[in-house]
């Protein structure tokens, strides 16, 4: 992972746990592979813990707070949120072949 991303990704990282109750963030899609472009968006699933929110809702939370890393670093940051218990059981997640990835590809940072 290239410096400036790592930089938006830690910004991101205590911008969102100000608000949310993380339990880990992973890296996942073509910057976690190493096969971005430079104009590549950071795919972050942002694990979170108690009961599963409304994801809608929670989702644009955190685009809201990935667009003032945008700003600041010029990364964009897509966020995912998914909890803990999505994670445990992705059979009942709307994609679960995109939790298969994400445990497939992803990077903890």
């Amino acid at each position: 992972m290239d410096a400036q991303t790592r930089k938006a990704i830690k910004q991101f990282s205590a911008k969102v746990s100000e608000k949310f109750d993380v339990s880990r963030l992973v890296l996942f899609g073509s910057r976690a592979r190493g096969d971005n472009r430079d104009d590549s968006d950071a795919d972050v699933a942002v694990f979170l813990r108690g009961a599963s929110g409304d994801f809608v809702e929670v989702k644009l939370a955190m685009a809201r707070i990935a667009f003032d890393v945008l700003l600041d670093t010029g990364i964009r940051i897509q966020p995912l949120p998914v909890w803990d218990g999505e994670w445990k059981h992705p059979e009942a997640y709307s994609n679960p072949y995109l939790l298969r990835n994400i445990a497939k590809d992803g990077v903890s940072v």
